[in-house]
């Protein structure tokens, strides 16, 4: 309806003169009159030339390409032209049509199966096959030229049947169906644009409606993992959905071939770009609820780590795959790059050699990520020393590890160093550690009574975690003896603080014993 109103609008705001109609009539005629701006010497050039007419909407042009003997001379002006639009419809719409097997040779050779006629197509009309013939005819000046035979001329309206009547059943004014563009009718190119705005509409509708209904049974679940995971897919349903509706939506266009393979081409990209966005909404959300469940354990609980660390890499990983194979599948579906692929896996041992040397740091890196997400030399969370800085592992990536110092600094390090070098980890199978304070006292301290004191320390102190408090005397010389006092915390943060605490302490305790003893005196 809409392209009916439309159509009749045009026609009454158009001028009833148009340039086709002021164009010469055609030369086809009973002595076939020369027309030297066309090129029929092949019959390759005969179809290029009467298809790049049509597409241009040249149809009076494209009608000299055709052998109107059987069309009466009087009415030869309007139906030529009708009848060029309609071969030319079902042509651009034909994929067995291949214009680079036609002969360019003058004489129609290899193809001509007589000296004169050359079989290019064979469409079908139910089950009667109905060939698109050339012929070579001689004109008035005598040279042989390539037309569309007359016994397809004929058959141009059992074609037409066969092959239409077109889809939206309405009639259309010329306006609508005599200006193409590669080939496809005004009525298509708004068809065009009209189905992408209404699959657009329909995607955002039926997205909304089943994220809604899938939030009816989430709500009912006790978890709020599914209601995160049904919001996240919104906007991935709409572009899957989109892309599948426009598809079906331009089937009744009844487009050229060559705008259906690209219009083909971006729906089948847009389908696996939103299949890929959804499947990469589900990872994020899934490590985005297991890094909210690792946060609210206890430091010491390295079940949650282990696998809050596995799930980061992990979604890294399957965040770069996907990637890969969704880049993959959208280059597959052109010719081109799969000839590049068969050529490439024809030489893999070259190329293999080549990418290995050139992409070795990179690949590396990557297949390091893999086998640290498994070893776990480290976890999210733990304390270790690395390049003779302390510091806490903050971010996990799939090529290189942070690590946040004691002073705030961040320390960047591949994720290879931490399978090939030597490090310490402070909370690889427990968390709580034990430190040292060293003394160096004369002989006249009381070894027990530091070591009742350092107790008193612990008991006192909330750092302490109640395992290890006590006093050794590790080693001693002519004038001192070196006490080393042993407690623990539950991680290197407590047990740094702890240390400082007994230290202070202790040493306040020594200066007391000194100065009352030198007051004795």
């Amino acid at each position: 309806m809409l392209l009916s109103v439309l159509g009749a609008w045009a026609t009454l705001a158009s001028p009833r003169a148009t340039a086709a109609d002021a164009a010469p009539e055609l030369d086809a005629s009973t002595d076939l009159a020369v027309n030297e701006e066309l090129d029929r010497q092949t019959p390759r050039r005969t179809m290029q030339g009467f298809l790049k007419e049509s597409r241009e909407g040249d149809f009076r042009s494209a009608a000299n390409y055709l052998d109107l003997h059987a069309v009466g001379a009087g009415t030869r002006d309007s139906n030529g032209p009708e009848l060029a639009q309609k071969l030319s419809y079902v042509l651009e719409r034909q994929p067995t049509l291949d214009l680079a097997k036609i002969s360019d040779d003058p004489t129609g050779a290899p193809n001509a199966k007589t000296t004169d006629t050359i079989v290019v197509d064979t469409l079908y009309a139910g089950e009667e096959p109905v060939p698109i013939l050339l012929k070579r005819e001689k004109f008035a000046d005598g040279v042989n030229r390539w037309l569309i035979a007359d016994k397809t001329v004929a058959l141009i309206p059992v074609i037409d049947a066969a092959y239409g009547p077109r889809p939206i059943g309405v009639p259309l004014p010329p306006s609508l169906t005599r200006p193409t563009f590669l080939g496809n009718e005004l009525w298509q190119w708004i068809g065009v644009f009209g189905a992408a705005f209404v699959a657009y509409l329909l995607a955002r509708i039926a997205a909304a409606l089943l994220v809604r209904a899938a939030k009816y049974f989430t709500h009912r679940t006790p978890t709020r993992v599914d209601d995160a995971l049904v919001e996240s897919a919104r906007r991935p349903l709409r572009t899957v959905i989109g892309a599948i509706t426009y598809r079906l939506l331009l089937n009744p266009l009844q487009l050229t071939t060559a705008v259906v393979e690209v219009l083909e081409h971006l729906t089948y990209t847009s389908l696996v770009l939103g299949i890929s966005w959804l499947l990469l909404r589900a990872l994020g959300v899934s490590t985005m609820v297991l890094d909210e469940h690792a946060a609210r354990e206890s430091y010491d609980d390295f079940l949650g780590r282990r696998i809050r660390t596995q799930a980061v890499l992990l979604r890294r990983v399957a965040s770069v795959t996907i990637s890969f194979v969704a880049g993959a599948v959208v280059l597959m579906q052109f010719d081109f790059v799969r000839n590049v692929g068969v050529s490439l896996l024809a030489s893999a041992g070259v190329l293999g050699v080549v990418v290995g040397f050139a992409a070795q740091k990179s690949l590396a890196g990557v297949i390091g990520g893999i086998q640290f997400s498994v070893a776990q030399p480290v976890r999210m969370g733990d304390e270790v020393v690395v390049e003779n800085e302390f510091g806490a592992i903050e971010e996990i990536n799939l090529t290189f590890v942070v690590v946040r110092l004691w002073d705030k600094r961040r320390l960047v390090v591949p994720i290879t160093y931490f399978l090939e070098k030597p490090f310490q980890n402070w909370t690889r199978t427990a968390s709580d550690l034990v430190g040292a304070v060293l003394l160096k006292v004369d002989f006249d301290i009381p070894v027990e009574a530091v070591r009742a004191e350092l107790r008193r320390i612990c008991e006192a102190d909330p750092l302490w975690d109640k395992k290890t408090c006590t006093v050794q005397t590790t080693d001693s010389d002519a004038a001192t003896m070196t006490l080393r006092a042993l407690v623990s915390a539950g991680d290197a943060a407590r047990l740094w603080d702890l240390r400082c605490r007994v230290r202070e302490q202790l040493l306040a305790f020594v200066r007391a014993h000194i100065l009352a003893r030198a007051a004795v005196r």
